[in-house]
């Protein structure tokens, strides 16, 4: 009896077809993190902890959400040029901050080589395996990965984006979810509030009035997100609230607190930061989105087991995976879903 119940439920369970699931990679955010925070070297000393690290965590994430496509999204080259001509401090002091800090890279240039050069390594091995990679000129990796968040609410299907960025928290809804590696956290609906203590679509407004370290954009001084919860009470729950809600309460109350008169004094800041973190509003250009969508209409790419095998041969590397012939059959299920 207890056979014919799992026979049951079994049929009863409908067939997952191409789309059902996209997992979408910030590639660039894995890449750093695994070239900063892994050692390994290969055996002709060379730093190989960029692709090494990046190859284990993609394997690991296919393993654990079992999509049925993959498609990983590289910044573009000029990515961030449009948000630079917007506000020239946006990203400007990455590019004089070291990535590692146990001193293997003498200069930052040195350091710039070395990544760059396990990128386009990264980039041959995954051209092995049943995977997509979008790279596009004058794109950062967030505005094709929030367009394919869009994409993917508006015909109901699930995706989960693999990044440490919380810029991607502002996308979640009940389709579209956030795995941070960093956390081991996966973010829904449900439970992003908790942390964030606003409703997901919301977030962009208070990324705006706080600013971004990460991104080097400064926000509103003095101004914090209990303020913001308890003098702005609508960005808590409500759907969709706006700067303009924000400006509105300002100026009702400008003899009163004096947080309100220091929103309204860095309005242009507040503005600004809006423009270059808001992902709701998509920056493609229809061609763009016509060659994302052509991407989502195809086939699966085929598992390449083989080559991919000849490139570690190649580069000697040992312990991307203690099972490497295991690791590759995380990537054999992916095959199965053609156009």
């Amino acid at each position: 009896m207890a056979y014919d119940k799992i026979l049951k439920n079994l049929k009863q369970t409908p067939p997952r077809e191409l789309n059902d699931h996209i997992m979408v990679i910030d590639a660039m955010n894995m890449l750093i993190r695994s070239f900063s925070l892994l050692k390994a070297m290969s055996p002709t000393g060379h730093h190989i902890g960029g692709l090494v690290g990046f190859l284990r965590s993609l394997g690991y994430v296919t393993r654990i959400f079992d999509p049925t496509r993959v498609i990983i999204v590289w910044d573009g080259k000029g990515g961030s040029g449009n948000r630079q001509n917007i506000d020239p401090n946006y990203k400007a002091h990455r590019a004089t901050t070291r990535i590692t800090h146990w001193g293997l890279y003498d200069t930052k240039q040195e350091e710039t080589e070395a990544l760059v050069g396990q990128l386009f390594r990264t980039k041959d091995y995954l051209e092995c395996l049943p995977v997509h990679q979008i790279m596009m000129e004058k794109l950062e990796a967030d505005d094709i990965i929030a367009y394919l968040a869009q994409e993917a609410t508006n015909n109901k299907k699930k995706l989960t984006i693999i990044s440490s960025d919380k810029d991607f928290l502002q996308m979640i809804n009940k389709h579209v979810e956030v795995y941070a590696p960093v956390k081991k956290k996966v973010y829904t609906e449900k439970n992003t509030k908790e942390e964030i203590k606003v409703i997901p679509e919301n977030y962009n407004v208070v990324k705006a009035l706080l600013g971004d370290n990460s991104d080097g954009l400064s926000g509103v001084k003095g101004l914090g997100i209990k303020t913001i919860i308890s003098e702005f009470p609508d960005i808590v729950d409500k759907p969709n609230t706006s700067l303009d809600y924000i400006f509105e309460v300002c100026e009702k109350n400008l003899e009163g607190k004096k947080i309100f008169s220091k929103i309204i004094h860095q309005w242009d800041k507040v503005e600004t930061n809006f423009k270059l973190m808001n992902l709701h509003e998509s920056v493609l250009d229809n061609r763009e989105k016509n060659t994302i969508l052509d991407i989502i209409k195809s086939g699966v790419p085929d598992l390449q087991a083989g080559a991919f095998l000849h490139l570690l041969d190649t580069d000697r590397i040992e312990g991307v995976t203690k099972n490497t012939e295991g690791w590759l059959e995380n990537f054999r299920g992916l095959t199965v879903f053609k156009k």
